[in-house]
């Protein structure tokens, strides 16, 4: 594990379940995440900068925890990864998400547009940060 990573935020370990499919609509596919585990007993609602294992192999994502204020569908708390340069079907599949880095709080926005313009740029962060965390890695083997 790296040294870069914070293990205040601990990691989830679930099964992906259908959702409401809007991410996709947007944009933003998000796999819906059913936790088996969680390494503390709650993360906080927000949006992080993660890694993403599935079978063994790692991956680069942003996860929203949290009720999706946005959206207005229940006070439910939930786990969606959007998974950076991935397009497979992860239906039933096992993953384990890293918490790497916090992005910001949970927020509500005025319309659907200012939503998908913050996803944009929690997005654009968290590629650029997880990929020097990345080449950083590398630096120091």
């Amino acid at each position: 594990m790296s040294r870069l990573i914070n293990p205040h935020y601990g990691s989830i370990t679930g099964v992906v379940v259908k959702g409401k499919q809007l991410g996709r609509t947007i944009g933003f596919p998000t796999a819906n995440i059913e936790p088996i585990s969680l390494t503390r007993a709650t993360i906080a609602k927000g949006v992080y900068g993660v890694y993403v294992h599935i079978k063994g192999e790692r991956h680069l994502g942003v996860m929203n925890v949290g009720e999706r204020p946005s959206i207005d569908d229940g006070n439910h708390l939930t786990y969606e990864v959007n998974i950076l340069d991935f397009d497979e079907d992860l239906y039933g599949k096992e993953l384990i998400v890293k918490i790497i880095f916090f992005i910001r709080n949970e927020k509500k926005f005025p319309s659907l547009a200012e939503l998908i313009k913050q996803i944009k740029k929690d997005v654009n962060y968290a590629k650029i940060r997880l990929k020097n965390m990345e080449l950083n890695e590398r630096l120091t083997l």
